[in-house]
């Protein structure tokens, strides 16, 4: 994916699309740039050899053994293959190709006292990832990441101080603070690179992002509403009616959900054969009528399974409508 971005027409260079906007929106709120997202950004990779993950645990209700058996799966197949949620593409990957908001959801994994991203089963180590993205952010001194660590799964304070400390030990100075600006989301571009900041962390624990400048309360300054359907009309429906919040980051998540009778009526298919892939050009077309900033058809965040080139260039476009 990488490589094809280097043959963008009219030059948008996606590893550098912020550094490339237009003076007025560099001094816009971060807020009313339209920028995209993975819907459980972390699910490129998941260990089927390992024991499910806290949230696979609630799948196997779901999932028969007799009817996984007559298929020739297993169990962490079918959870596999209902989980993952990206191409196989890592965090550098997906930022290389424009995505700049990561919604991630984490386990602590007692067998070797670390941290996971978790989506049924278990996938990359989190502090193998916060370095990865590090990395990638030194060599894009203009590019700025947002971290929504939404979900937590297994994990008391001792692990959440854990976590607080990989992102502190990782982002160091990158880390904005919530001291900013009076109103932290009117953050703007220029403000971040005047002070050297490329990552904001939304976190959805409010005990422990009151004890941390770096860490934004999830409910306090993210505004993401979940369509919870797998029909496309309904999804359709649903972005429609949600306006952004003015005072918030606002994130439409462009997906469809999974139901019981859809997992079982499909064991040998996938979320992307069965809902991604159809939905997609409903999405496309949705993205269509948008256009950045807050208001009637104005977008923020915009999160989708499996993104590829098409639906992240809609998304970033939006800026210059």
């Amino acid at each position: 994916m990488s490589r094809m971005a280097a043959d963008l027409p009219h030059g948008l260079d996606l590893a550098n699309w912020m550094t490339g906007l237009p003076p007025d929106l560099r001094t816009a709120p971060l807020k009313d740039l339209a920028i995209p997202g993975t819907h459980d950004s972390g699910s490129f990779y998941q260990d089927k050899s390992f024991d499910l993950s806290p949230v696979g645990q609630q799948l196997t209700d779901i999932i028969h053994d007799e009817a996984v058996q007559i298929l020739g799966l297993t169990v962490n197949d079918v959870v596999n293959n209902w989980s993952v949620t990206q191409h196989d593409i890592g965090f550098s990957g997906q930022l290389n190709v424009g995505v700049r908001y990561f919604d991630l959801r984490v386990a602590w994994r007692e067998s070797d006292n670390s941290l996971y991203f978790v989506h049924g089963l278990y996938g990359m180590k989190v502090e193998t990832a916060m370095q990865e993205i590090a990395d990638w952010l030194n060599s894009h001194p203009k590019e700025v990441v947002l971290l929504d660590f939404n979900q937590f799964y297994s994990m008391d304070d001792f692990h959440h101080k854990h976590l607080s400390a990989i992102l502190k030990d990782k982002f160091g100075s990158k880390l904005c603070p919530k001291t900013i600006a009076p109103n932290p989301v009117d953050v703007t571009l220029a403000e971040l690179w005047e002070n050297r900041h490329q990552v904001i962390v939304f976190y959805n624990n409010d005990e422990v992002a009151d004890h941390h400048t770096y860490l934004w309360s999830d409910w306090e300054y993210v505004h993401s509403p979940c369509p919870n359907t797998h029909e496309i009309s309904k999804l359709i429906d649903f972005l429609d009616r949600e306006v952004c919040d003015e005072s918030k980051f606002s994130v439409s998540q462009a997906i469809l959900m999974p139901d019981a009778a859809t997992i079982v009526g499909n064991l040998g298919h996938s979320l992307k054969s069965v809902l991604a892939t159809p939905a997609r050009p409903f999405i496309l077309k949705w993205l269509k009528g948008k256009r950045s900033g807050s208001g009637n058809h104005g977008i923020n965040i915009v999160i989708a399974n499996f993104v590829d080139l098409e639906f992240l260039l809609a998304v970033i476009k939006l800026n210059y409508n």
